[in-house]
């Protein structure tokens, strides 16, 4: 899941919302899970009532542990002046995070494993598998009927 670049204060665009919280989940871990196929092909799927649902229930269920590991995250940055918005926070960004200092690389890492061994827990719970979540977010991003769609059932849900 990729952790959006904003202040965790700040309340994003409802329409807008979907799109930041389910960029990115790709596994339980950084770099040591293997990307599904879906992930890199990106081809146009449709998605039952239920998976929709599903779905939205996982975005709204992981927003509060991605707004914390996204504050703990960008503290730990700030202390050690690092700018946050420079660094690609996803499940599977283990390079992006070389480049840190070895002072902060390690809670850094913990924090963006614990995120996503969470995430992927969530995304079980809500009765999908990873490699579907996947798809439904990478489907998203092409198809504003299915943006649509997630965003109607998150509001439902809230």
């Amino acid at each position: 899941m990729m952790l959006p670049r904003r202040s965790s204060n700040a309340i994003p665009h409802p329409s807008r919302w979907v799109v930041r919280a389910s960029l990115g989940l790709v596994g339980s871990t950084l770099a040591w899970w293997s990307l599904s196929t879906l992930w890199h092909s990106g081809y146009a799927q449709t998605f039952t009532a239920q998976e929709i649902s599903n779905y939205a229930a996982a975005i709204v269920a992981m927003e509060d542990i991605r707004r914390a590991a996204y504050g703990e995250i960008s503290d730990l940055m700030t202390i050690a002046n690092e700018d946050v918005t420079r660094y690609d926070l996803r499940c599977l960004s283990a390079d992006a995070l070389k480049t840190l200092p070895r002072t902060i690389r390690s809670q850094v890492r913990r924090e963006l494993i614990d995120y996503c061994n969470d995430a992927q827990k969530i995304v079980q719970d809500a009765g999908l598998t990873v490699q579907l979540f996947n798809s439904i977010t990478v489907n998203h991003r092409e198809n504003a009927e299915l943006v649509n769609q997630i965003q109607l059932e998150i509001a439902r849900i809230r």
